[in-house]
């Protein structure tokens, strides 16, 4: 993987469209780069490329066209301070690659793009722990804390049965007949989701072995966004499909070809609770086609992003020295939230934005995503950012506390399959039902200069 300024990617990667691949390929060639493996996808329409001599076709790039370098720098890194800017050399080929074609087509230029990687829109890294980027115990209605137990430490609980406070029971129906597509980590199957998804036993977590390592804190993402779905639309299906792995990370390449996977699928809503930013400011490729595709079928929330106070925590000097972060700013757009098609969620305390939620014009709907409580793993799990103490805390009753636009998301999402009538009212009408006549904690975004 290489590291841009706010982006992630495959360093040796190259997206395509299929009706321009044999202009690629023979440009790629006149410069001495080859195809190593190429992987089509007709539904997206695109081919990834992977690619060999890449380092080589650059080096002569750099040594020959110093002006072409200059140019990519202006044009792939607008965030990047002065003195900070890395040319990669995906970043040197496609540039190239884009002025050979507008020169000797008349401005024509294939489709092309990189391969990003994505992960959960969770907390940003913050110095001493903390932030939005580990689950814990502690706040309202939590066993641990009607026991005496601190928030953060393992103490005895309540057996599985016990439900938190609020809890609603399998019995319930709303969101009967609906299925909610969930792309995110593998599922934990914790008992309060029984009944509520279906998934192959390949997208289901194991349950631990005794004496076997902890797992990341993030491998619990996609039980925790089953669990606030469930909430609402307890008669609901959730189809899950996972596309991050337990660190939480994830190729768009990947992610797109499991949204499109959805197509026909009767799946009335598609819960996507990550995202990724990308060094010009413009959408991925692979996944605004994704989008393209997906959207006129399929309702598409996302998680809006954790990044709104990055510039206070900047300036307190609170924030690691994590270098994508250099030029990030609150306003950076999250992808795939950012695209038209898609309903970008921000966070709430339940009654204010939460600081850590972007206030951008591409935000949509808003839902709690501060201290919300939800189903998780059990054993021991290392945390992120542990702030004192021990890595790693052990979680025994199958619930935890968790912060980020990730979880309001999630609330939405069930918020608009507890309102779809099979047959009757479809999901855009359902989310409209909520716009018109908001409910006491979800309601529309009032975007700046409203």
């Amino acid at each position: 993987m290489k590291q841009g300024v706010l982006e992630t990617y495959e360093e040796n990667q190259l997206v395509v469209a299929i009706p321009d691949l044999a202009a690629v390929r023979g440009a790629l060639r006149d410069r001495g780069v080859d195809v190593a493996d190429e992987q089509r996808d007709e539904r997206l329409g695109l081919a990834l490329l992977t690619l060999q001599d890449l380092a080589a076709c650059a080096a002569t790039l750099r040594r020959d066209d110093s002006a072409l370098v200059g140019r990519v720098t202006q044009a792939r890194r607008p965030a990047a301070p002065p003195g900070e800017i890395e040319r990669s050399d995906l970043d040197l080929l496609i540039g190239w690659l884009r002025e050979h074609f507008r020169s000797a087509y008349a401005g024509w230029v294939p489709t092309i793009g990189k391969n990003r990687v994505l992960d959960p829109v969770r907390g940003l890294p913050y110095v001493g722990g903390g932030g939005q980027g580990d689950p814990h115990f502690g706040g309202r209605g939590d066993p641990r804390a009607r026991s005496g137990a601190n928030r953060g430490t393992s103490a005895p609980a309540p057996g599985p049965s016990a439900a938190p406070q609020g809890w609603p029971g399998r019995a319930a129906r709303p969101g009967q007949g609906v299925r909610v597509g969930v792309l995110d980590t593998r599922l934990y199957p914790n008992e309060w989701l029984a009944g509520g998804y279906v998934a192959a036993a390949n997208d289901l977590l194991q349950v631990p072995a005794a004496g076997s390592s902890p797992r990341p804190a993030s491998a619990g993402h996609a039980t925790f966004i089953a669990g606030l779905i469930l909430r609402r639309a307890p008669g609901a299906e959730l189809v899950i499909r996972p596309v991050l792995n337990e660190k939480a990370i994830g190729r768009a390449w990947d992610v797109a070809r499991d949204m499109a996977g959805f197509i026909g699928s009767g799946v009335d809503i598609l819960n996507l609770s990550f995202g990724c930013y990308t060094d010009d400011g413009e959408p991925p490729l692979v996944l605004a086609r994704a989008v393209s595709l997906v959207s006129a079928e399929i309702l598409l929330v996302a998680a809006a992003g954790n990044h709104g106070d990055i510039d206070e925590l900047r300036a307190e000097g609170t924030l690691a020295d994590a270098p994508w972060t250099r030029g990030l700013t609150s306003r950076t757009p999250v992808w795939p939230a950012a695209v038209d098609e898609v309903i970008a969620v921000g966070a709430t305390d339940g009654n204010n934005l939460a600081p850590f939620s972007p206030q951008t014009p591409w935000v949509d709907m808003t839902a709690p995503g501060v201290d919300v409580e939800s189903t998780y793993l059990t054993g021991e799990v290392k945390l992120a950012s542990p702030s004192q103490g021990s890595p790693t805390v052990t979680f025994s009753n199958g619930f935890a506390y968790w912060d980020g636009t990730s979880f309001a998301a999630a609330a939405v999402s069930g918020a608009v399959a507890a309102k779809i009538r099979p047959g009757r009212r479809d999901a855009r009408q359902a989310l409209a039902c909520i716009s018109e006549s908001p409910e006491d904690d979800i309601r529309p975004y009032t975007k700046p200069g409203s």
